[in-house]
């Protein structure tokens, strides 16, 4: 089954993520997203617990947190023959979770439920020129992870944490050879287990520094393939098992937070994403004559930066008011363009807003991300030979609204 063995290649990333590299969703949560995502040394509410487990140590009591930072993308390509394809409009509506709670001494726990990689895209799967690379994409990899943290002295805390990873995918494309038109599906999923570290500094009241450290985390993927029963393919159409691995990346977070007064914080964030684990996809799988064999398919993205700098105002004890701005960099090469990650540097804008009333807060904002215009001349795809129907221009848009609600006891 060497068809279905080489599209497992594309069970993982296959996704578009409007607000970071690749496929990964930086933004996981209304406050820090108001804010630009500057948040690693600036951040005080429950979603520390992602952003910085060490900075849960100055939240006081038990802290929680429900949301969702929404994306509805919109991406088109212009093809090489003047038409133009575009993705099917879709609101993403990916959730966080987020709970915090002080105990006795210097301790604190915290515990984060997110979804730190996924999306998709959705090509129409019978006018696209580019629909026998792919069709419907789509990826989510859930993130549980458990911190404890300590504060070693009044000016510095530190934190560790495990987390379990659960990921799951589809994808889908057309082959149309000799007269054939059918459509091929695939699903895969699997589970991995990575640790965490983090530091909070704080040399004044006014100037605090924030490291973050998430390690890779290594997932084996169990896929299936279903083929219908058309034309001279039949004889693969069948549920089909095919095995792969991914490595998910190593992340790393500085930043720099400054208070100017009682009104104003100021911050700001590098953040580096090593997608050097995703040099290429080694897929196992058994012929029809019974026979084990493998594919490897070829990725060889980089690793990259992002820049980031955000701002809150207090308006008054009820009101605050933030924004932000970044650029993000995308990992993959032009040779190794494909449409289930058309990607392209990115530049993003935010506004928010957060209001608190007793134990109760609101955080909402609104971030619009513009993909850098990307022509593709010469691109293998996921193949080892060049793909003209993924040359062109590729232009690409995001809105992001998102509302996290809190609660202190």
């Amino acid at each position: 089954m060497k068809i279905s063995a080489l599209s497992v290649a594309a069970l993982v990333g296959m996704a578009v993520g409007a607000n970071a590299a690749g496929f990964r969703l930086s933004m996981q949560d209304s406050r820090a997203a108001g804010m630009g995502n500057a948040v690693v040394a600036a951040d005080d509410n429950a979603s520390a617990s992602w952003y910085n487990p060490a900075a849960i140590t100055s939240l006081e009591g038990t802290n929680l947190e429900l949301g969702s930072v929404m994306e509805a993308p919109a991406m088109k390509h212009k093809n090489t023959d003047g038409r133009t394809d575009k993705i099917d409009s879709v609101l993403h509506v990916p959730p966080h979770f987020y709970a915090t709670r002080k105990l006795g001494g210097n301790w604190a726990l915290g515990l984060g439920v997110n979804v730190p990689f996924g999306l998709s895209t959705n090509w129409d799967k019978t006018s696209a020129e580019t629909r026998t690379a792919a069709t419907k994409s789509q990826i989510q990899a859930v993130y549980s992870n458990l911190n404890a943290a300590y504060s070693i002295t009044d000016k510095m805390s530190l934190a560790l944490g495990l987390a379990w990873v659960n990921l799951t995918a589809e994808m889908d494309k057309k082959i149309e050879v000799a007269g054939n038109n059918i459509e091929q599906k695939l699903t895969g999923d699997g589970t991995g287990v990575g640790y965490n570290a983090a530091a909070i500094y704080k040399p004044s009241d006014k100037l605090q520094f924030g490291a973050s450290f998430r390690s890779s985390v290594k997932i084996n993927v169990d896929g299936k393939i279903k083929l219908p029963t058309t034309g001279f393919l039949a004889s693969l159409a069948a549920d089909g098992p095919a095995k792969t691995k991914i490595t998910l990346p190593d992340l790393f977070q500085a930043g720099v937070a400054y208070k100017y007064g009682d009104k104003w914080l100021f911050s700001a964030d590098a953040d580096y994403t090593d997608w050097t684990t995703y040099r290429k996809l080694v897929i196992d799988y058994t012929t029809t004559a019974g026979v084990a064999s493998q594919s490897i398919d070829y990725k060889n993205w980089k690793s990259v930066w992002a820049f980031r700098a955000g701002t809150e105002y207090k308006y008054s004890d009820a009101w605050k008011i933030r924004g932000g701005i970044f650029y993000d960099a995308n990992p993959v090469r032009d040779l190794n363009f494909e449409t289930r990650v058309p990607d392209s540097n990115r530049v993003g804008f935010s506004a928010g807003a957060g209001y608190k009333k007793g134990s109760l807060t609101v955080d909402a904002s609104l971030m619009f991300v513009t993909f850098l215009e990307r022509e593709i001349t010469k691109s293998y795809g996921s193949g080892t030979t060049v793909n003209p129907t993924l040359n062109g221009k590729y232009n690409a848009y995001a809105v992001l609204p998102a509302l996290t609600l809190g609660y202190k006891f």
